[in-house]
This record gives C-alpha cells, structure tokens and sequence, in this order.
C-alpha cells in the first residue's frame, strides 16, 4: 500500500503578530471571546515536541503499533457494519478519475458516467428491496432512519412513531435526535424476548382504526428484519395491514445481503426501507464514511419528501441510448435553505460506486450464494458454541448472519483479552445483560477461523 505524507508548514511568532494586526487584534485569544473563561485552560497542555516532519511520523507509527489492525484479527463484530470481502476490481474501477474525483454531485451536468452508474445503484437495489424508488442517498442506516420517521411523520401528520424490538442502540440515539428536534416522539416497544413483539403492536394499532386524524397518535412504525439481535421475525403481514387500515405507515430496516435468501420488505407492503451499503463493497473505515439506503413506494408526494437524490434516465434526441440527469433534488438545505425538509447537504456517491460495483460483479445468483453462505457460516457457528457447556447460543432465534451469545459467568474485560491476546474479537457487548454479545459472521471467515474461536471458547469456560 503506498503511503503519501502531506508536509505541514506551521506560522511563526512574527507572522501571527502581522495577521493579528491586520485584523485589528492585540491576542489570538481575542478571536475566542465567546467561550467561557472556565472552560479556558490555565497553562498549555503538556504536549511534547516539536518535532520535524519525519520524527512525528515516527512517532505516530510507535503509537499506532500499539494497536492491531482488523486484517491481523478474526472480527466478530457486527450490529449493521461488518467487516467483508472486497474484490481488488472494485477499488481499481473506483479510482478512476471519472469517479473517484465526483466526490457530490450536486449539479444536474455532472458526468453522465457517474450519473449512470447511480442510476444503476438505484435501479440494483430496487429489485433486491423489492421497492420502486431507491435514492442516492443517505450518511449512513441510522440517518437513513432518522430521515425516514420525519417522512412519515410529515405524511401523516402525526408526531409519534414506535420503534419495536430490537434495534441498535446508536440507530435509536440518531433517531431521537432527529426526531425530537423536529417536534416528533418516539415510542420505543422493544419486546420481552429480543423478537418483534408483533401481537402487542397489532392490538395497538387496532385500538387506530376507525378514529379521525386529530385522535389518531401513531404516524407509523419502525422495526428490523433481521433485528439488531440477529432475529428474523415471523413475517409481519398482519402487523403491516392493520398499520395501513389505522392510516399508518411502516418502515423496515434491513441488512441488504440477507434479501438474498429471505423476503424482501417489499413483497410484504413495506412502505419505507433503510439499511446500511457498507457491506455492499465498501470498508467499515473506522466509522465512515459509510453509505445509508432509503427507499420508498412509489407516490409522486411520498417522493418529494424523501431527501438526497433521485437519477433518471431519458431518451435522447437522435440517439437510441438512454441519458442521464438528477431528476428530483428539491429539498436539499443548499436550494430551499430554512424551507427544507431534511437538513442533509452531502451524500455518499462513492461509496455508492463501490456498492453498484461490488452488486453488478456478484450477479445475482453469486448475491444468492453470497447470502446463504452467511447463513450458513451462523447456524454453524451458533450450533458449535451451543454444545459448550455454560453458553447458550443463540439466545434468541432464528437468526440470520449475527446472534446474540450468553457466556454465562464470564467476565467481559476477561473474555476481551483473552480472545484478543488469541486473534479474535469476540463480537459486540450487550450492555445489561450479563455477559452477552452480539457475534457477527462474514464471508472472510473460513471454517478453519470459527473452529479455531469455538476451541478458545472452550478453553475459556474449561
């Protein structure tokens, strides 16, 4: 991997005093009068140095070293971004200069490549989804969300909206700050046993139907097929009809790979999806950037609530190929500014690219295979861990590619550095429930790496 360095070149005392006293200053600490003086440091921070370029770069690597990388460990961890395979062509295709360099196209004359192979994305994920509209698109599956109850809240009129069973805690805290800043209320249902506790929710929403808008309370629902747990719910068609017949509307969050082997959300009347593309191509990148999915039924007013951008193609004159435009982007900060809907003013086209990409070279019997090799990666792991004596996995079930493992008596700093002084991370904690963990399989783990974990487990709890 080359490795680029940037020199800095920091400003001396003399020419800080010339900037100054070209603005009209005496002390830079002028320029930070509105902070309060209690939060002010007293004297500098103890920082070493200074040290020259090739020294801090020196430095900076000791400290790195301290660390391991996620190529040097086998990963567990999971809860909507994942650590999977990338082929080597995805990034040599992105980084062509038509693409990589179309960092947002905010302009309907961008490139018609770039326009092109967004159009693709959204046209791609559609048929996975089973949706009719896909934008392109959001930060990531917890703005996706947040963007997505606003919508629906707006359609409706309505300012409340559950969120029911087990979601992620961070998708939850991005949700209520949207929502709430907004003026919306979130209902948080979670269910006694980490599934979708779809009889509650169906009597709730029987208790809507009949009754006129301003009685109405609940602008719709959100819940996650699979669930933050790894749980895949009896399909909810019921729960989604009685929704429509109170005038709600539902959204469902989905991992993108799982559609390969289980329904989409639209074949059982969705009327929103969110997820996360990360793991369609593109790196977890130490938190970003990363790549939400918004999609929608297809209703000309339900389309102009949905933020980002929406690419069409068209018929050319004289030319028999289709072209390209931005067909829909109205409600962006940067064209209606305090009049906007939604208050995104970027969006993630290359890693948009990357998802287009990695989808166009699976096809889609290799997305199939792709899926139930996760699947089969889980119940394998699930089915081992479980015949140690003291673990319980899954805790709940059935499950797709992540689940929930109980460890018993274990410590988690314990099980942590254990399994990390061994080469694997072993998945994410579930606070407040002793010591469980979400485990999260991908296609980098090959039998040799969850054998290898099963067998410490069993040294552990031995």
């Amino acid at each position: 991997m080359s490795t680029y360095y940037e020199s800095y070149i920091g400003t001396s005392e003399q020419e800080r005093q010339e900037m100054l006293k070209d603005i009209g200053k005496s002390d830079i600490m002028e320029l930070f009068a509105d902070i309060p003086e209690d939060l002010i440091l007293d004297n500098p921070l103890d920082i070493p140095g200074p040290y020259s370029e090739q020294d801090l770069h020196r430095l900076f690597a000791k400290i790195a070293a301290k660390s391991k990388n996620s190529t040097e460990l086998v990963s567990f961890l999971g809860g909507g971004i994942r650590q999977m395979y990338i082929p080597a062509a995805i990034e040599e295709l992105m980084r062509r200069g038509e693409l990589y360099t179309s960092y947002t196209p905010y302009q309907p004359e961008i490139s018609q490549g770039m326009l092109q192979i967004l159009y693709e994305y959204q046209s791609m994920l559609a048929e996975i989804l089973a949706m009719d509209v896909v934008n392109a698109s959001m930060y990531d599956w917890a703005s996706a969300l947040g963007e997505a109850i606003l919508v629906m809240s707006r359609l409706t009129r309505q300012n409340k909206v559950i969120i029911a069973g087990p979601v992620a805690p961070n998708r939850i805290a991005v949700a209520r700050s949207y929502a709430e800043s907004s003026g919306q209320e979130l209902v948080l249902i979670p269910g006694d046993d980490g599934k979708l506790p779809i009889e509650k929710l169906i009597q709730l929403f029987k208790e809507e139907i009949g009754k006129s808008r301003k009685d109405r309370q609940y602008a719709g629902i959100y819940f996650e097929v699979p669930s933050y747990y790894g749980t895949l719910p009896d399909y909810p068609e019921e729960l989604i009809n009685i929704v429509h017949e109170a005038n709600g509307l539902v959204t469902v969050g989905v991992d993108p790979i799982s559609l390969g082997v289980i329904s989409p959300p639209g074949t059982y009347d969705a009327d929103f999806v969110v997820g996360e593309g990360q793991l369609l191509g593109n790196a977890p990148s130490s938190g970003g950037p990363l790549l939400g999915i918004l999609a929608s039924k297809y209703d000309p007013k339900w389309v102009r609530q949905i933020p980002g951008r929406l690419v069409g193609a068209t018929t050319e004159i004289d030319s028999k190929l289709p072209g390209y435009c931005i067909t829909l982007q109205t409600r962006e900060q940067h064209i209606r500014r305090e009049k906007a809907t939604s208050n995104i003013c970027t969006n993630e086209s290359i890693t948009a690219v990357n998802a287009a990409i990695y989808m166009a070279a699976l096809g889609k019997q290799g997305y199939v295979e792709l899926s139930q090799s996760l699947a089969d990666r889980a119940q394998y792991l699930a089915t081992q861990l479980d015949t140690i004596d003291g673990i319980t996995a899954p805790v709940y079930g059935p499950v797709y590619a992540e689940f929930v493992v109980d460890f018993g008596n274990i410590d988690h700093e314990h099980l942590e550095e254990i399994c990390i002084a061994a080469g694997y991370v072993p998945g994410v904690r579930i606070e407040g429930m002793g010591c469980q963990r979400l485990l999260a399989v991908t296609d980098l783990h090959s039998k040799s790496d969850l054998d290898g974990f099963i067998t410490l487990i069993k040294e552990v709890v031995a």
